[in-house]
């Protein structure tokens, strides 16, 4: 077989001239759903390692990105286009998200998950201002974060409202769910775990203080 960009004859699954990967095989339904995930989350390799480091190093993964390093790790919009497809997904099989309605649509999930990611980058912009990030450093933390605990709470979400969804239990879930997305935000600033503490502390009253000032805004 010869390569169709270079011409040159191919031999294994990669061109050796030019590097285009050959399946070996026509196309299908299956190959284009395949091809069309493998893009989104990089099965083979990268996805898993992707959600290993954010989970166990997601200091390092931020500050990579802040500091100009590209294309090793999966870009903050990388994680918002994958959690995009667990919200779409959310949206096929639940309407409540850990007790918090969301309007059946599928625009009112996805403007659920950007309004977490705001809210949360207004408020670890003003708790975390002494380190001088500025707010499109602070939008680049939360994508990273808000995306990631969504993707990893989207299944329990489904899984309670296929249950039935007792509103304590849910509650429950909401409280982790808003809780480690706090602890995490603050991973990328160097501290000890005594004023780490006390920074998510002040970072969830400052959330608080953002969500009651909306309500009273918008009088719901």
């Amino acid at each position: 077989m010869k390569c169709s960009v270079c011409s040159h004859e191919i031999t294994e699954k990669y061109c050796p001239e030019c590097g285009q990967y050959n399946k070996g095989k026509r196309s299908t339904g299956l190959s284009v759903l395949e091809d069309f995930l493998g893009n989104i989350f990089s099965l083979e390799k990268s996805f898993f390692k992707n959600i290993f480091v954010i989970l166990t190093q997601p200091g390092m993964l931020v500050s990579n990105y802040w500091n100009g390093f590209r294309g090793f790790y999966y870009s903050p919009g990388r994680y918002l286009t994958i959690a995009s497809v667990f919200v779409l997904i959310h949206f096929l099989f639940a309407r409540n998200f850990l007790g918090i309605h969301v309007t059946g649509t599928v625009s009112s999930h996805f403007a659920f998950l950007c309004f977490n990611i705001f809210l949360f980058a207004v408020s670890g912009f003003i708790t975390y201002l002494r380190y001088k990030k500025n707010f499109s450093e602070h939008l680049i933390l939360t994508i990273y974060m808000v995306s990631f605990w969504s993707m990893l709470f989207v299944p329990i979400s489904i899984l309670l409202n296929k249950l039935g969804g007792d509103e304590t239990i849910e509650g429950v879930f909401l409280v982790i769910f808003y809780g480690l997305i706090l602890v995490w935000i603050s991973s990328p600033f160097t501290m000890s775990v005594w004023k780490r503490m006390l920074y998510i502390v002040l970072n969830a009253i400052v959330l608080l203080l953002l969500l009651f000032l909306l309500t009273y805004l918008t009088g719901n």
